[in-house]
């Protein structure tokens, strides 16, 4: 027997520090919810759950484009559909203005009316924006466009072209018209209301592609992110009863440390007491 090296206090000391250790970790994964908050919790696990959390973040940041992208369509398709209201307004005072129980006067204040909605229309291309880009682009005529990128997807590629068109009065072809000519007022109007329904159509369809895009991002993040919940997110239940293990044993510990700290003392009475 040892008197001067008390080996049992000093095992049962190493299992005290470790389970202290135990009662810290669980004690710290309860706080902050997370089961890796270090390399060292687990050095096969952490590069993966690093990797699922950037993940998220890139899909998060696309959801974000899809939807601001979609605002702006949304915001566009509003302006178009009262410019389409206007241009109907145009064609039904031009018809009106070929009845020939009219005065001159009377067409005069349907000049004037339809001379309004074109600076109506005019009005909606030039002061509709979103966030600084606006619905008209004058730099191009007739059916062409100028588009822009967004980014609708994690990986590179994952763009979308949106296109901008001139709708201005004189490029829809009604910036001049007069009542005089009749028949060529009527078949300005109609192209001019046939213009704006193809813009409306294509940023339609641009909406359409938008929503199942953010539609299969969300689903894709659901699954990212069970991953990396099942990875690196601390299980309550379960550390609350590694916490309270942790616990107990610490405190029996602490009991078996204070009798083994007698031993040597009572094994010296012991020998004091040979005759």
């Amino acid at each position: 027997m040892r008197l001067t090296h008390n080996m049992f206090s000093l095992s049962i000391h190493k299992t005290y520090i470790g389970r202290i250790a135990d009662e810290s970790k669980a004690l710290n994964n309860i706080s902050t919810g997370s089961k890796l908050n270090s390399a060292k919790d687990n050095p096969n696990r952490i590069g993966k759950n690093e990797t699922l959390k950037i993940q998220i973040l890139t899909n998060d940041a696309a959801s974000r484009n899809i939807q601001d992208t979609n605002s702006m369509i949304q915001t566009f398709d509003g302006v178009l559909q009262e410019m389409n209201n206007s241009l109907s307004r145009m064609k039904e005072l031009t018809v009106n203005a070929g009845s020939g129980s009219l005065t001159d006067v009377d067409k005069k204040i349907i000049q004037n009316e339809i001379d309004s909605i074109k600076a109506e229309l005019d009005n909606f291309a030039n002061s509709t924006e979103f966030n600084g880009i606006k619905l008209s682009d004058s730099s191009v005529s007739g059916d062409n466009t100028k588009s822009i990128k967004t980014a609708i997807g994690t990986m590179d590629g994952e763009s979308m072209d949106i296109p901008f068109f001139n709708v201005s009065a004189s490029n829809l072809g009604v910036g001049s018209l007069d009542i005089s000519d009749i028949k060529s007022s009527l078949e300005s109007v109609d192209k001019a209301i046939e213009m704006v329904s193809k813009v409306r159509v294509r940023y339609g369809s641009i909406q359409n592609r938008l929503e199942g895009t953010a539609d299969y991002l969300s689903s894709k993040d659901i699954s990212i992110q069970t991953s990396q919940s099942r990875i690196g997110d601390a299980d309550v239940a379960e550390e609350m009863m590694n916490y309270s293990k942790s616990q107990l044993l610490v405190n029996s510990s602490i009991g078996l440390l204070a009798q083994s700290n007698n031993f040597p003392k009572d094994c010296l009475n012991i020998l004091a007491n040979v005759k």
